[in-house]
C-alpha cells in the first residue's frame, strides 16, 4: 500500500510503497539523497479511565429476583405413548451426515492462498549531461528529475532507457530472421520450379524422339 512521507532536505511530499521502506532513494526536487522511512501508524486511542471496556457502562448493584420456573406439564393423552415430530430423510443422493451416521464423507481442507511478491520494474536511464546510469521505477517516467551525480535536469523517457534499446534491437533482428527465411523459401520454389522444367524438358526430348 502506497504511503506519504516529506523529503528530509526540502519537506518536499513524496510517495512510495510499503515493501520500499529502508531502501535508498533520492528527491526528484532537490536531489538528497535519504532512507525510505517506515510508514507511519497510529497508536490505539486509550480506553476511558471512568467507564470500562472502551466507555461502556452496565448497572451496579444486586440482580433482581424471579420466581424459580418448573418445567411445564406434559399434556399427552392418557393411555397413549408420547409421540415426537418423525425424523426428516436425509436428501437423495448424500449420504447421512450426523452422530452414529455409517457413511460419513470427509470435507477436503480448504485451499491454501498462495501470495506472489512481485518486485517493482526497474528501467536503467543513463544521464544525458555525465552518462551515468539511473535506475528509475516505472512510476516515475515522464518527470522532470535531478541526476545525483552532476545536478543536470532532465526527463525520464522509456526510449532512452536500456531496456527499450535492447528489445528495438531484439525486434528489428527477428524482422530481420523473418525476412531471410522468406526469401529462402522463395529461393527454394524457384529452384524446385526449374528442376522441374529441365525434367519435363529431358521427358520430352527422349519419348519425343521415340
Amino acid at each position: 500500500m502506497a504511503f506519504q512521507f516529506q523529503c528530509p532536505q526540502c519537506a518536499n511530499v513524496l510517495q512510495a510503497e510499503e515493501f520500499q521502506a529502508g531502501q535508498q532513494s533520492y528527491c526528484p526536487l532537490c536531489g538528497a539523497v535519504f532512507l525510505i522511512p517506515a510508514p507511519y501508524v497510529a497508536p490505539p486511542s486509550p480506553p476511558s479511565p471512568n467507564l470500562p471496556y472502551g466507555g461502556a457502562a452496565f448497572p451496579t448493584g444486586p440482580a433482581p429476583s424471579f420466581p424459580a420456573m418448573g418445567p411445564a406439564p406434559s399434556a399427552a393423552t392418557p393411555g397413549f405413548p408420547t409421540v415426537g415430530p418423525a425424523p426428516s430423510p436425509p436428501a437423495p443422493g448424500f449420504p447421512a451426515v450426523g452422530p452414529g451416521a455409517a457413511n460419513q464423507v470427509p470435507l477436503p481442507p480448504p485451499p491454501t492462498p498462495t501470495f506472489e511478491l512481485r518486485e517493482p520494474e526497474l528501467l536503467h536511464i543513463p544521464c544525458p549531461q555525465c552518462k551515468k546510469m539511473l535506475e528509475t521505477p516505472v512510476e516515475m517516467l515522464d518527470q522532470d528529475v535531478l541526476c545525483p551525480h552532476c545536478q543536470a535536469q532532465f526527463q525520464l523517457r522509456r526510449r532512452d532507457s536500456v531496456e527499450f534499446k535492447r528489445k528495438k534491437e531484439q525486434e528489428a533482428q527477428i524482422r530481420e530472421f523473418k525476412a531471410g527465411k522468406t526469401w529462402l523459401n522463395l529461393a527454394i520454389v524457384v529452384v524446385v520450379l526449374v528442376v522441374l522444367f529441365l525434367g519435363a524438358l529431358i521427358v520430352w526430348d527422349v519419348f519425343g524422339k521415340a
